[in-house]
């Protein structure tokens, strides 16, 4: 089944569940909203496009290499187009679809010896449905189903071993789906508690977020058929495959200029900067990938339903990915501006 039917699915099973439960009914505040977000990510990774170290073997490549034929994308320079459309069901209790990017490029990898590898950029899409519950005094509870979804590895000049299937990509050349490709699929509960002193142009100076991933594996993944077999049956990482397991994200972010009064900072103004204790299963790996994730940034408020903003994300892996042997770890930077356009109806 396709991922985004599946997503549209779990949409609808918590749509189910608000709707079943008491005092939902209020037609006086029935909403959608669609959001469309034009976004434009720009490689900062220092090493995402170095030549390889003297005595190594390039694995993977990028332009301007003299292994890598032309045209091969260098670093992550793309433009891309998230939405979302929610449905305000009461005061409390809405309901969302949502299709989201995160381009990025990796630092050059040198544990793999004898190779250095780049990645080129690396092109996820993310979709989920969720079902929020506005607590209130800053309290906001949420349940989600996600699909995440490596679309694209930019740096591999052909396929592998003569297979017309690409490593990690969602789909084949031949159209087939990819026994290897990297994949995430997961339950999510959690929420967010935001709190401190605030203006009429500022949220709250602090957010906290908590939440529990669920990720539903099979006991023994593709292991038992050598033809279509998992990296992770190689039992190459920390740990041995494992089947269904848990993780539990978190993260702070800080809105410096919460207690400033609007004739201080231009209304509308929101500067911010935070950071994630974050993590992604994917599963063709034995165990999470698990990152440091510092994010910093501006968002505008503009007229008519607009809004733009400037994110920069650093995230440095911890020593726990099955594909990257420690001491190294997986290493990126991007710039993230995106235009977003919100309409009521």
């Amino acid at each position: 089944m396709h991922r985004t039917t599946q997503v549209a699915i779990a949409s609808l099973v918590l749509a189910a569940f608000a709707l079943l439960t008491p005092s939902i009914a209020s037609a006086a505040q029935q909403r959608f909203t669609l959001e469309v977000s034009p976004v434009f990510f720009q490689d900062n990774t220092g090493d995402s496009s170095a030549n390889p170290p003297p005595g190594t073997i390039p694995f993977y490549c990028t332009s301007g290499q003299p292994q890598c034929p032309n045209g091969n994308p260098q670093t992550t320079s793309n433009l891309r187009l998230d939405y979302s459309l929610s449905y305000q069901i009461n005061k409390r209790f809405s309901i969302s679809y949502s299709h989201t990017n995160f381009d990025i490029s990796l630092g050059r990898i040198l544990t793999i010896a004898p190779f250095s590898v780049l990645t080129g950029s690396l092109n996820d899409r993310i979709d989920a449905g969720t079902l929020t519950y506005a607590a209130g005094h800053g309290l906001v509870l949420q349940a989600a189903y996600t699909s995440h979804q490596r679309v694209e590895f930019t740096a591999q000049p052909s396929p592998l071993l003569g297979s017309p299937c690409y490593l990690n990509e969602e789909a084949c050349n031949d159209g087939s789906s990819n026994p290897q490709s990297i994949d995430s699929k997961y339950w999510s509960v959690g929420g967010t508690y935001a709190f401190g002193p605030h203006t009429a142009y500022q949220p709250p100076m602090f957010k906290i977020g908590a939440n529990m991933f669920y990720y539903a594996r099979p006991a023994a993944g593709n292991c038992s058929n050598p033809a279509i077999a998992q990296p992770a049956c190689n039992s190459n990482g920390i740990n041995g495959y494992v089947g269904s397991g848990a993780t539990f994200p978190w993260s702070v972010t800080f809105f410096p200029f919460s207690d400033f009064k609007p004739t201080q900072i231009r209304p509308g103004t929101i500067p911010f900067i935070g950071y994630e204790d974050a993590n992604v299963w994917f599963h063709a790996e034995n165990t999470p990938e698990t990152f440091n994730q510092v994010v910093a940034g501006l968002v505008q408020i503009l007229p008519h339903g607009l809004s733009l903003s400037y994110t920069y994300v650093k995230l440095n892996g911890r020593p726990s990915s099955d594909t990257i042997p420690p001491p190294d770890t997986i290493r990126s930077a991007v710039s993230i501006l995106k235009l977003t356009y919100d309409l009521h109806f």
